[in-house]
């Protein structure tokens, strides 16, 4: 890549993926500022082997200062664009003359690396202290929860409730099956085809609000 004349500005709004790529892969060839609420990146499809395992996150969750150390790296929410200049939370003013708008979807997380470790940290603890756990929803997100904590504690009852009639339902059927017989083998125990009533919970307990379900053991 040929190096942009006179080091041409590039304002980046947005250290997920594409924004932090975009700046680790121009930050010898620009004036790169990176805008994010945030001061690290992180690898999101991680967080589920971070929860069970916090040492984990010291490899997945990285400060943006890291890998673009040639970037001016402005670690305040972005609220402000006219064709000039973006502004940030902070008042912070920056002129660009390239503008990159990679801000994926809205979500609440800890403005520093440690603040989100010691997250990861806070719900492995729950999870060691915990007796029982219950999972509501049969996705993706539910099925690698559920294999993480039966792979690292073993001796924890686990439920994953799901109110459709097959796990990882826009997967083909196969898969689901594979992912019900894996979790299954490992004494987690599958119910299909109920839903949880989020409302119910009194003393740690939970109702479930259909009776008709299906549940799957080993």
């Amino acid at each position: 890549m040929e190096a942009l004349v006179g080091k041409k500005c590039v304002v980046i709004v947005g250290g997920g993926v594409a924004g932090s790529l975009l700046a680790k892969n121009l930050q010898n060839f620009a004036d790169v500022h990176l805008i994010d609420a945030k001061e690290y990146f992180e690898i999101a499809w991680a967080g589920m082997r971070c929860i069970v395992e916090p040492s984990f996150a010291e490899r997945s969750v990285i400060k943006h200062s890291e890998y673009a150390p040639n970037a001016t790296i402005i670690c305040s929410a972005a609220v402000g664009v006219t064709e000039n200049e973006v502004t940030t939370e902070d008042g912070h003013r920056t002129a660009y003359d390239y503008l990159v708008i990679a801000t994926g979807h809205n979500d609440t997380t800890p403005a520093t690396k440690q603040e989100k470790l010691s997250n990861y940290q806070s719900e492995q603890e729950k999870i060691k202290a915990a007796n029982s756990i219950l999972i509501v929803g049969g996705g993706p997100s539910g099925v690698e929860l559920a294999g993480e904590i039966t792979t690292d504690f073993p001796g924890k009852k686990v439920t994953l409730v799901h109110r459709g009639s097959r796990l990882l339902e826009f997967i083909g059927e196969k898969a689901g099956k594979k992912a019900l017989d894996w979790l299954t083998a490992k004494n987690v125990e599958v119910i299909l085809g109920q839903s949880v009533d989020l409302n119910s919970c009194t003393d740690g307990s939970w109702l479930l609000s259909n009776i008709r379900g299906r549940v799957c053991r080993s």
